[in-house]
């Protein structure tokens, strides 16, 4: 049997390269920012943290070095954007050129620059406006400065009326929101030519092409049958492949059937050695399989069930996979294995659980059972929770043990204007007896500083809000104000109105009325029955109503009530009794008017800020370090 000899023609791939326009994005920040002041007239403010501008006397001023933008760009667009850190009057304000030179350090309203014609006028902001970025389009004034039509002293913020309004300087450390500039330019790329046609010549092997409009090249379809398209040494042509040689016999090889010495023979996989991609296999050894750096070693793919099958017998060790990097990177990182295990009644997890386990350590990570509870750092959850997880007990004298679980909601970049995702959200369960707690907190109890529940507020927000009563047991510590917070009666929409609480250096209660003598100038108060059980050491208050007259306590508490005289009848007396508690609880929990700070928080500040100390002297930074430094690397993250 001859043998044939094929001369395939390579693809032939026509690539047409189209270049276009590529835009580019470039932020600055100010080079220099600063206020004048006409009440102030010789005082520079260009090392304030904000940018004022109202009506009455306040101008701003913001410079831009556009040395960053590559020469030779064309810039399609322009925007300041300014952070409003106050509105004390909504209203408006112009972007104005600055027509002279001027300096942060020196400058003063006496010696302010010549403003200019308006980029953008009557910008408007309201008290909404405050905490948010505003954008101004300053295109035409970049443009001007580029291309010299306009010097670059800058622009000024001019307030409208009445205006009165403050934005973030560069120098503002607090919010770090300085004012920016957003330029986008654009630079041009791609080449000359003009592709006027496509011609198929003689010997191409190529049909199609043409001059206008979609255009089609396809292989030439004029050669015989069983011809090929063939390289002769000048062009491509149709040609009858021919070889030379002589098959004498086929022999099955290792793992193959059939074969012979005469005729047609056929050659066969051995399925008993072969496994059958179509078929199902049984495999009765250990196998290896070794992808390459680019591809899955092992893809399964079904589209009706599962994919892989692991299979063992309940009174084994139980079913799983083993995943091991080996070796070491020459830095001290060594291989690790880990564990996927539906166990056995063999396996020291206990029977049917499936279990992730780092078997380099011995540590089970995460173990889920037969209901669906889960637990992290233990495999044996507790039946009254449905999650459990236990951080590992790694604290030492000097390195403090690890949080149980850390949830941080969704970010956005900054200048994103999206709401974030809370960190955690915990509902209650319902039930027909009695609905589930949102939330359960208990602080540890073998030392001291155990809270059951540590908050801080983040930036503009509060370290709880409860919307609904609140039940406290316990003491309630405030270094700040008690206040009672309401909608204004006058205006609700629009302001609160805010009392401040009543302080005392003894656990007091306050109860106060009125009463009117009778015609022998003697009234009796009634109080409570309960009213000598709760107070003691009563002290009174008499004010008369309408009229000259005297009253006293002609009767001092007795059997709930106390009696009042007056030196005229029927005056009306408002009275105001207070005592002292003296109930179970008070006893117990006498209040110490001066108390010692523990030995820990000594040279710590609830407030250390009025006292001219650093953040870290604050007293959460002796009871929690390890969550106030958490919280602080957060935080600077988060810039």
């Amino acid at each position: 049997m001859k043998t044939s000899k094929l001369q395939l023609l390579p693809a032939l791939i026509l690539l047409l390269c189209l270049f276009s326009c590529l835009e580019a994005y470039g932020q600055i920040t100010p080079s220099s920012d600063a206020f004048t002041n006409t009440g102030a007239a010789s005082t520079n403010y260009g090392a304030n943290v904000l940018l004022n501008v109202s009506g009455a006397k306040e101008t701003s001023y913001i410079q831009f070095n556009l040395a960053s933008i590559p020469s030779g760009v064309t810039v399609s667009k322009a925007t300041l954007k300014l952070y409003v850190n106050a509105v004390t009057t909504a209203g408006s304000f112009n972007v104005d050129y600055v027509n002279g030179s001027w300096a942060e350090s020196t400058i003063t309203s006496s010696l302010s620059p010549v403003l200019g014609t308006t980029i953008e006028a009557s910008i408007p902001l309201t008290t909404a406006s405050k905490n948010q970025y505003i954008l101004i389009d300053i295109t035409s004034a970049v443009q001007a400065w580029l291309s010299g039509s306009q010097t670059n002293d800058g622009i000024a913020l001019v307030a409208n009326g009445t205006f009165n309004a403050s934005f973030d300087s560069k120098e503002n450390g607090t919010t770090s929101h300085p004012a920016e500039l957003d330029v986008v330019f654009a630079g041009s790329g791609g080449g000359s030519g003009t592709i006027t046609g496509v011609l198929t010549g003689s010997g191409s092997g190529l049909t199609g092409g043409g001059t206008s409009g979609s255009l089609n090249l396809s292989l030439t379809k004029g050669c015989a049958n069983k011809q090929v398209l063939q390289w002769n040494g000048t062009a491509w042509a149709c040609a009858t492949p021919s070889g030379t040689g002589t098959i004498t016999g086929v022999t099955a090889g290792t793992d193959l059937t059939g074969g012979g010495t005469s005729g047609a023979v056929t050659l066969n996989l051995d399925t008993t050695q072969v496994p059958q991609l179509g078929a199902a296999n049984l495999f009765t050894n250990n196998q290896t399989i070794e992808g390459s750096l680019s591809q899955f070693g092992l893809t399964v793919s079904e589209p009706s069930y599962l994919g892989i099958l692991l299979e063992s017998p309940v009174t084994s060790v139980g079913a799983g996979l083993e995943f091991e990097t080996t070796g070491n990177n020459g830095g001290g990182t060594n291989g690790m294995y880990w564990q996927i295990l539906n166990t056995g009644t063999v396996a020291k997890q206990g029977a049917n659980k499936l279990n992730f386990r780092n078997d380099s350590t011995g540590l089970d990570v995460m173990t889920f059972l037969a209901n669906g509870q889960v637990g992290i750092g233990t495999n044996a959850p507790d039946s009254s929770g449905w999650l459990e997880v236990y951080a590992p007990q790694n604290g030492t004298a000097s390195n403090d043990g690890t949080n149980g679980i850390i949830a941080q909601g969704s970010t956005f970049p900054s200048g994103v204007e999206a709401t974030a995702g809370s960190g955690i959200v915990a509902l209650g369960g319902t039930g027909s007896a009695q609905d589930g707690d949102g939330g359960y907190f208990q602080g540890g109890n073998t030392s001291s500083f155990g809270d059951g529940l540590q908050a801080v507020a983040g930036s503009g927000g509060i370290a709880g809000d409860f919307s609904g009563n609140v039940t406290i047991s316990g003491t309630v510590s405030s270094s700040a104000t008690k206040s009672l917070k309401i909608d204004h009666p006058l205006d609700p929409a629009n302001k609160y109105l805010v009392h401040a609480s009543v302080e005392s250096s003894e656990m007091m209660n306050i109860y106060t009325g009125n009463v009117t003598t009778d015609a022998q100038g003697e009234a009796s108060v009634q109080l409570p029955d309960w009213f000598e059980v709760l107070n003691t050491d009563f002290r009174y208050q008499l004010t008369v109503i309408g009229q000259f007259a005297q009253v006293i306590v002609s009767r001092e508490v007795q059997n709930h009530e106390f009696a009042i005289r007056s030196s005229v009848p029927n005056v009306k007396v408002s009275w105001q009794i207070t005592g002292v508690r003296q109930d179970a609880f008070a006893k117990a929990n006498p209040l110490v008017v001066e108390q010692e700070k523990e030995p820990r928080l000594k040279g710590f500040y609830i407030h250390p800020e009025f006292y001219g100390a650093a953040a870290e002297k604050q007293i959460e930074w002796a009871r929690h370090p390890q969550l106030m430094k958490m919280l602080q690397e957060r935080a600077q993250k988060a810039k």
